[in-house]
């Protein structure tokens, strides 16, 4: 594995790193392979007690999907073909049998909120900011994100945040409830944060887990998360959406 960093850590946990700093750790087709490949690795090991899952760098978490290959000009099929399986690594972190922590150590933005949320739990630094900006582009969510989104906060801050497209400060994040803990980088990059986490058994761990799941993920939570791609793809070739990533091009160009 090249763009992530997967590692089975002597206390009991795997840590999995986003490691494109260059690119603000935005996901391209070969990440999101490696991405699914190593949750399938996670799974399998029965000894390990929880997930942390954080990008590489001090910028970013993760920007979302690399818009060098996600670019406007594709139709809704195309669309749905290069979404989907990022929707499948979203449900594997959603539905993985132990817990996972998200360790935010930068900004979030569109796409790298909707990883953020797969998590169970999410830290961030006090420095941060995040959003689910997707709508700013003229699209929705692609990757199964607002679904998840609805059942970690309330849903009328759900549905105002994916609207309004804002990015939200850490402190706010917290007050609704989609950040668990505000820390410092330091505090982040140490095991201190999850201490407690590292004093359970991976079997009290998995159950734990289980009855989240049962709490707070629909039965029908696959479906729906594929029709969010769905009707992401179909926006794709919207006017609006090819105009705005336009804009975001030039922008990043100048």
């Amino acid at each position: 594995m090249e763009l992530i960093k997967l590692k089975f850590e002597d206390e009991g946990y795997a840590s999995l790193t986003l490691n494109r700093q260059e690119k603000l750790n935005s996901v391209s087709k070969k990440m999101t392979e490696e991405l699914f490949e190593a949750l399938q690795l996670v799974k399998e090991n029965k000894e390990i007690k929880f997930l942390t899952v954080t990008g590489a760098g001090e910028r970013a978490f993760c920007t979302g999907g690399d818009l060098n290959e996600l670019h406007a000009d594709m139709n809704a099929e195309e669309a749905y073909e290069i979404l989907h399986p990022m929707k499948k690594v979203l449900f594997e972190l959603a539905t993985l049998p132990v817990p996972t922590i998200t360790l935010l150590n930068g900004q979030a933005r569109g796409g790298g909120c909707e990883l953020a949320t797969a998590c169970d739990f999410r830290y961030g630094i006090e420095s941060a900011s995040y959003g689910f900006v997707q709508a700013n582009l003229g699209i929705t969510p692609g990757w199964g994100g607002g679904e998840l989104l609805h059942s970690r906060i309330d849903s009328g801050l759900a549905a105002h945040w994916l609207m309004e497209a804002s990015m939200y400060s850490a402190e706010y994040s917290y007050q609704i409830g989609w950040l668990h803990k505000v820390v410092s980088l330091n505090e982040l990059r140490s095991k201190k944060v999850f201490q407690s986490f590292l004093n359970k058994t991976p079997e009290q761990m998995r159950v734990f887990k289980k009855k989240h799941v049962t709490h707070v993920i629909p039965q029908d939570l696959s479906r729906q998360m594929d029709e969010e791609v769905r009707q992401c793809s179909l926006l794709w070739e919207s006017d609006a959406h090819k105009e705005a990533v336009q804009r975001f091009m030039n922008k990043t160009k100048n």
